[in-house]
């Protein structure tokens, strides 16, 4: 298959990885708005480019703890389904070229949904958690954002 790029960042003490393909951008984050009634790893929204995006928590979605708004933070903006959706990071570590040869398929046990995780990569440094953003929520929680932020 050759080589795809990922977006690198880390959530705690770990690294995970994201195909770059529907990453529209990388900013520094801002303070969210709350939005009553939703789950508890919906931050609130944003003023993105004027349009309303809300902003996911991936540590708190993953039950990794919480993040904060701190030095290295960043969002990331992705396309999920229609919609755009903020995901806060704690630090963007780099742009990365994996050769498909070196992700395998994912683990049986973990701590997130397999659902969620594309595969491992094997690197030199370690290894890589590839997410795949676009099922980070369910469809239900999709229809609760997309009606939070219409």
């Amino acid at each position: 298959m050759g080589e795809m790029q990922f977006v690198v960042f880390r959530l705690g003490n770990e690294i995970y990885g994201a195909q770059i393909h529907n990453i529209q951008e990388i900013i520094l984050p801002v303070k969210p708005t709350k939005v009553p009634n939703n789950p508890d790893f919906i931050e609130g929204v944003i003023d993105y480019r004027q349009e309303v995006v809300p902003v996911l928590d991936l540590k708190k979605r993953f039950k990794l703890g919480q993040s904060d708004y701190g030095r290295g933070a960043r969002f990331i903006v992705a396309e999920v389904g229609k919609n755009k959706i903020a995901f806060i990071v704690d630090e963007v570590t780099e742009v990365l070229r994996i050769d498909s040869s070196k992700i395998s398929a994912p683990p049986e046990m973990t701590r997130i949904n397999k659902d969620y995780i594309s595969g491992v990569a094997k690197l030199e440094s370690g290894l890589v958690i590839l997410l795949d953003l676009s099922k980070v929520l369910t469809v239900t929680e999709q229809e609760i954002l997309e009606a939070a932020i219409n």
